[in-house]
Protein backbone atom coordinates (compact mmCIF):
# COMPACT_ATOMS: atom_id res chain seq x y z
CA UNK A 1 0.00 0.00 0.00
CA UNK A 2 3.11 2.09 0.90
CA UNK A 3 4.68 1.72 -2.47
CA UNK A 4 1.70 2.48 -4.41
CA UNK A 5 0.69 5.83 -2.69
CA UNK A 6 3.99 6.63 -3.22
CA UNK A 7 3.57 5.57 -6.94
CA UNK A 8 0.48 7.40 -7.90
CA UNK A 9 1.94 10.55 -5.96
CA UNK A 10 4.69 10.80 -8.52
CA UNK A 11 2.20 9.74 -11.41
CA UNK A 12 0.10 12.84 -10.87
CA UNK A 13 3.02 15.25 -10.47
CA UNK A 14 4.20 13.72 -13.75
CA UNK A 15 0.84 14.45 -15.50
CA UNK A 16 -0.12 17.39 -14.11
CA UNK A 17 1.59 19.56 -17.14
CA UNK A 18 -0.04 17.81 -19.73
CA UNK A 19 -3.50 17.79 -17.22
CA UNK A 20 -2.89 21.90 -17.88
CA UNK A 21 -4.02 21.21 -21.51
CA UNK A 22 -7.73 21.38 -20.29
CA UNK A 23 -8.13 24.45 -18.34
CA UNK A 24 -9.28 26.32 -21.09
CA UNK A 25 -12.07 23.82 -21.68
CA UNK A 26 -13.06 23.43 -18.23
CA UNK A 27 -13.04 27.20 -17.55
CA UNK A 28 -15.89 27.50 -20.03
CA UNK A 29 -17.80 25.90 -17.96
CA UNK A 30 -18.14 28.32 -15.48
CA UNK A 31 -18.21 30.68 -18.45
CA UNK A 32 -14.76 32.05 -17.78
CA UNK A 33 -11.79 32.86 -20.97
CA UNK A 34 -9.16 31.12 -20.76
CA UNK A 35 -7.13 33.56 -19.19
CA UNK A 36 -9.37 34.61 -16.57
CA UNK A 37 -8.62 36.39 -13.06
CA UNK A 38 -9.53 33.68 -11.07
CA UNK A 39 -10.38 34.57 -7.41
CA UNK A 40 -7.75 34.18 -4.78
CA UNK A 41 -8.87 32.60 -1.54
CA UNK A 42 -6.72 33.53 1.32
CA UNK A 43 -6.56 30.67 3.60
CA UNK A 44 -6.19 31.38 7.20
CA UNK A 45 -4.04 28.25 8.09
CA UNK A 46 -3.66 28.71 12.30
CA UNK A 47 -6.49 28.07 14.54
CA UNK A 48 -8.63 31.19 16.78
CA UNK A 49 -6.79 29.93 19.70
CA UNK A 50 -3.62 28.05 21.00
CA UNK A 51 -2.47 25.08 19.16
CA UNK A 52 -0.46 22.81 21.55
CA UNK A 53 -0.54 19.90 19.59
CA UNK A 54 2.64 18.32 17.74
CA UNK A 55 0.52 17.28 14.47
CA UNK A 56 -0.94 20.73 14.24
CA UNK A 57 2.37 22.86 13.44
CA UNK A 58 2.94 19.34 11.07
CA UNK A 59 -0.48 19.72 9.30
CA UNK A 60 0.19 23.44 9.07
CA UNK A 61 3.61 23.32 7.36
CA UNK A 62 2.25 20.38 5.07
CA UNK A 63 -0.65 22.28 3.86
CA UNK A 64 1.22 25.29 2.72
CA UNK A 65 4.09 22.97 1.40
CA UNK A 66 0.95 21.25 -0.67
CA UNK A 67 -0.99 23.80 -1.38
CA UNK A 68 1.91 26.03 -2.82
CA UNK A 69 1.38 24.96 -6.20
CA UNK A 70 -2.12 26.19 -6.25
CA UNK A 71 -1.02 29.66 -6.00
CA UNK A 72 -1.35 32.37 -8.53
CA UNK A 73 0.69 32.56 -11.09
CA UNK A 74 1.21 34.83 -14.38
CA UNK A 75 2.41 34.29 -17.52
CA UNK A 76 4.19 31.31 -18.52
CA UNK A 77 3.95 29.92 -15.23
CA UNK A 78 0.28 29.71 -15.40
CA UNK A 79 1.01 26.28 -17.45
CA UNK A 80 1.29 23.22 -15.57
CA UNK A 81 -0.10 24.99 -12.35
CA UNK A 82 -3.52 23.21 -10.94
CA UNK A 83 -6.51 25.29 -10.34
CA UNK A 84 -8.18 24.49 -6.70
CA UNK A 85 -11.96 23.55 -6.92
CA UNK A 86 -13.46 25.33 -4.01
CA UNK A 87 -16.53 25.66 -2.22
CA UNK A 88 -16.98 28.91 -0.16
CA UNK A 89 -19.53 27.75 2.43
CA UNK A 90 -20.42 31.22 3.63
CA UNK A 91 -22.44 30.95 0.61
CA UNK A 92 -24.51 28.44 2.68
CA UNK A 93 -25.86 29.40 5.49
CA UNK A 94 -27.41 25.58 5.99
CA UNK A 95 -26.46 22.32 5.11
CA UNK A 96 -30.49 22.59 3.33
CA UNK A 97 -29.35 25.67 1.14
CA UNK A 98 -26.37 23.78 -0.19
CA UNK A 99 -28.67 20.40 -1.13
CA UNK A 100 -31.02 22.59 -3.04
CA UNK A 101 -28.46 24.15 -4.89
CA UNK A 102 -27.01 20.89 -5.64
CA UNK A 103 -30.37 19.56 -6.46
CA UNK A 104 -30.87 22.90 -9.20
CA UNK A 105 -27.30 22.30 -10.68
CA UNK A 106 -27.80 18.74 -11.48
CA UNK A 107 -31.08 19.24 -12.09
CA UNK A 108 -32.28 16.94 -9.26
CA UNK A 109 -30.40 13.96 -10.80
CA UNK A 110 -27.65 13.83 -7.22
CA UNK A 111 -30.17 13.66 -4.71
CA UNK A 112 -32.19 11.02 -5.86
CA UNK A 113 -29.30 8.65 -6.70
CA UNK A 114 -28.47 9.02 -2.78
CA UNK A 115 -32.21 8.43 -2.27
CA UNK A 116 -31.76 5.35 -4.25
CA UNK A 117 -28.54 4.32 -2.12
CA UNK A 118 -30.65 5.02 1.14
CA UNK A 119 -33.53 3.06 -0.13
CA UNK A 120 -30.68 0.02 -0.63
CA UNK A 121 -29.82 0.34 3.17
CA UNK A 122 -26.61 1.82 2.60
CA UNK A 123 -25.85 4.05 5.89
CA UNK A 124 -22.97 6.48 6.20
CA UNK A 125 -21.01 7.06 9.82
CA UNK A 126 -17.31 8.31 10.97
CA UNK A 127 -14.84 5.63 10.79
CA UNK A 128 -11.03 4.92 11.70
CA UNK A 129 -9.83 3.92 8.53
CA UNK A 130 -7.10 1.55 10.53
CA UNK A 131 -10.37 -0.30 11.51
CA UNK A 132 -11.36 -1.07 7.91
CA UNK A 133 -7.87 -1.91 5.89
CA UNK A 134 -9.31 -4.75 4.56
CA UNK A 135 -12.46 -3.43 3.22
CA UNK A 136 -10.53 -0.52 2.24
CA UNK A 137 -7.89 -2.68 0.34
CA UNK A 138 -10.71 -4.39 -1.55
CA UNK A 139 -12.24 -0.89 -2.29
CA UNK A 140 -8.77 0.11 -3.91
CA UNK A 141 -8.40 -3.33 -5.41
CA UNK A 142 -12.17 -3.40 -6.89
CA UNK A 143 -11.05 -1.23 -9.80
CA UNK A 144 -8.25 -0.48 -11.56
CA UNK A 145 -9.17 2.68 -13.77
CA UNK A 146 -11.25 5.19 -12.50
CA UNK A 147 -11.99 8.91 -13.51
CA UNK A 148 -8.70 10.21 -11.47
CA UNK A 149 -6.65 7.69 -13.55
CA UNK A 150 -5.08 4.71 -13.12
CA UNK A 151 -5.41 3.01 -9.25
CA UNK A 152 -1.58 1.79 -8.60
CA UNK A 153 -3.22 0.01 -5.46
CA UNK A 154 -5.54 -2.41 -7.51
CA UNK A 155 -2.26 -3.35 -9.02
CA UNK A 156 0.14 -3.51 -6.10
CA UNK A 157 -1.74 -5.89 -3.83
CA UNK A 158 -0.28 -6.88 -0.85
CA UNK A 159 -0.10 -10.18 -0.03
CA UNK A 160 -2.05 -10.17 3.34
CA UNK A 161 -4.70 -7.78 5.11
CA UNK A 162 -5.29 -7.52 8.83
CA UNK A 163 -9.07 -7.87 9.06
CA UNK A 164 -11.53 -5.13 9.91
CA UNK A 165 -11.72 -4.75 13.56
CA UNK A 166 -14.83 -2.16 13.15
CA UNK A 167 -13.15 0.12 15.96
CA UNK A 168 -14.98 3.18 16.67
CA UNK A 169 -13.27 7.03 15.72
CA UNK A 170 -11.78 9.33 18.73
CA UNK A 171 -12.08 12.96 18.49
CA UNK A 172 -8.86 14.61 17.07
CA UNK A 173 -6.76 16.46 19.71
CA UNK A 174 -7.54 19.68 18.03
CA UNK A 175 -10.77 20.51 16.37
CA UNK A 176 -9.03 23.19 13.69
CA UNK A 177 -6.30 20.69 12.63
CA UNK A 178 -7.13 17.05 11.54
CA UNK A 179 -7.74 13.98 9.90
CA UNK A 180 -11.20 12.53 9.63
CA UNK A 181 -13.10 9.68 7.57
CA UNK A 182 -16.53 8.72 7.00
CA UNK A 183 -17.91 5.58 5.49
CA UNK A 184 -20.69 4.15 3.39
CA UNK A 185 -22.10 0.66 4.53
CA UNK A 186 -24.04 -1.95 3.28
CA UNK A 187 -26.32 -4.58 5.67
CA UNK A 188 -24.93 -8.01 5.80
CA UNK A 189 -25.41 -11.14 7.96
CA UNK A 190 -22.49 -10.80 9.44
CA UNK A 191 -22.55 -7.25 10.15
CA UNK A 192 -22.36 -3.89 7.87
CA UNK A 193 -19.36 -4.08 5.25
CA UNK A 194 -17.66 -0.99 4.03
CA UNK A 195 -18.08 -0.16 0.07
CA UNK A 196 -17.08 3.75 0.34
CA UNK A 197 -14.83 5.85 1.95
CA UNK A 198 -14.25 9.83 2.20
CA UNK A 199 -11.33 11.54 4.17
CA UNK A 200 -11.21 14.73 4.86
CA UNK A 201 -8.24 17.02 6.01
CA UNK A 202 -8.75 20.40 7.87
CA UNK A 203 -5.86 23.22 8.59
CA UNK A 204 -7.83 26.18 9.55
CA UNK A 205 -10.27 27.46 7.97
CA UNK A 206 -10.00 25.01 5.15
CA UNK A 207 -11.11 21.63 4.65
CA UNK A 208 -10.27 19.04 1.39
CA UNK A 209 -11.07 15.84 0.20
CA UNK A 210 -7.88 13.72 1.14
CA UNK A 211 -9.54 10.19 0.04
CA UNK A 212 -12.10 9.03 -1.27
CA UNK A 213 -13.04 6.16 -3.33
CA UNK A 214 -16.35 3.40 -3.65
CA UNK A 215 -16.23 -0.27 -4.34
CA UNK A 216 -16.65 -0.71 -8.19
CA UNK A 217 -19.57 -3.16 -7.38
CA UNK A 218 -21.14 -0.15 -5.83
CA UNK A 219 -20.68 2.81 -7.76
CA UNK A 220 -24.31 2.98 -9.77
CA UNK A 221 -25.96 2.19 -6.04
CA UNK A 222 -25.37 5.99 -5.34
CA UNK A 223 -23.59 5.27 -2.36
CA UNK A 224 -20.85 7.63 -3.06
CA UNK A 225 -23.33 10.43 -3.66
CA UNK A 226 -24.80 9.65 -0.46
CA UNK A 227 -21.67 9.67 1.22
CA UNK A 228 -20.59 12.82 0.15
CA UNK A 229 -24.00 14.57 0.72
CA UNK A 230 -23.88 13.40 4.18
CA UNK A 231 -20.37 14.32 4.88
CA UNK A 232 -21.11 17.94 3.38
CA UNK A 233 -24.22 17.86 5.58
CA UNK A 234 -22.03 17.32 8.90
CA UNK A 235 -19.55 20.21 7.56
CA UNK A 236 -22.59 22.43 6.65
CA UNK A 237 -24.11 22.12 10.20
CA UNK A 238 -21.53 23.62 12.35
CA UNK A 239 -22.69 21.67 15.09
CA UNK A 240 -19.56 19.93 16.05
CA UNK A 241 -16.51 21.65 17.51
CA UNK A 242 -14.57 20.31 14.02
CA UNK A 243 -16.89 21.68 11.95
CA UNK A 244 -17.00 25.77 13.49
CA UNK A 245 -14.60 28.27 11.94
CA UNK A 246 -14.39 26.67 8.08
CA UNK A 247 -15.11 28.64 5.19
CA UNK A 248 -13.05 26.81 2.48
CA UNK A 249 -14.24 23.01 1.23
CA UNK A 250 -11.78 21.90 -1.61
CA UNK A 251 -12.04 19.21 -3.91
CA UNK A 252 -8.75 18.24 -5.56
CA UNK A 253 -7.84 20.49 -9.48
CA UNK A 254 -9.68 21.18 -11.52
CA UNK A 255 -7.91 20.32 -14.27
CA UNK A 256 -7.07 16.32 -12.76
CA UNK A 257 -9.09 13.15 -13.73
CA UNK A 258 -11.75 12.48 -16.36
CA UNK A 259 -14.57 14.95 -17.61
CA UNK A 260 -16.62 12.73 -15.56
CA UNK A 261 -15.02 13.81 -12.95
CA UNK A 262 -14.84 17.38 -13.73
CA UNK A 263 -18.69 17.62 -13.91
CA UNK A 264 -19.23 15.55 -10.68
CA UNK A 265 -17.53 18.36 -8.97
CA UNK A 266 -19.02 21.39 -10.88
CA UNK A 267 -22.72 19.78 -9.80
CA UNK A 268 -21.42 19.66 -6.36
CA UNK A 269 -21.17 23.42 -6.41
CA UNK A 270 -17.12 23.50 -6.21
CA UNK A 271 -15.55 26.55 -8.57
CA UNK A 272 -11.99 27.37 -9.13
CA UNK A 273 -9.59 29.44 -7.64
CA UNK A 274 -6.50 30.04 -6.57
CA UNK A 275 -4.67 29.47 -3.19
CA UNK A 276 -2.76 32.00 -0.63
CA UNK A 277 -1.68 30.40 2.80
CA UNK A 278 -1.42 33.07 5.69
CA UNK A 279 -0.60 32.89 9.18
CA UNK A 280 -2.06 36.14 10.34
CA UNK A 281 -5.36 35.46 11.53
CA UNK A 282 -6.25 39.15 10.85
CA UNK A 283 -6.14 38.49 7.20
CA UNK A 284 -8.82 36.68 5.22
CA UNK A 285 -11.59 36.91 2.51
CA UNK A 286 -11.35 36.76 -1.62
CA UNK A 287 -9.55 39.11 -3.62
CA UNK A 288 -8.90 39.35 -7.76
CA UNK A 289 -5.79 37.64 -8.90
Amino acid sequence: MALARFLTSRLHKLLEPWQSAARKSRLRNFDLPPGAALPIAHIRAEAPHRCDHPLCGLLVDDAIRFHSRNAPRAGFRRRGVPTAMLLDMTRYPTAETYLRAVSKRSHGNIPRAAKKAARLGITCAPIRPESYRASIAAIGASKRFRSGGPVLSAWFRPASVIADTREPPSSPPCPSHWTMAWGAFVQEESGPRLVAHLSLRRVGDLCRTHDIMCHGDYLQSGAMKLLFLETTRWLLDRQAPETQGLRWFMYGAMEHGSPGLHEWKRLMCFEPANLAFERDLHSGGVAPS
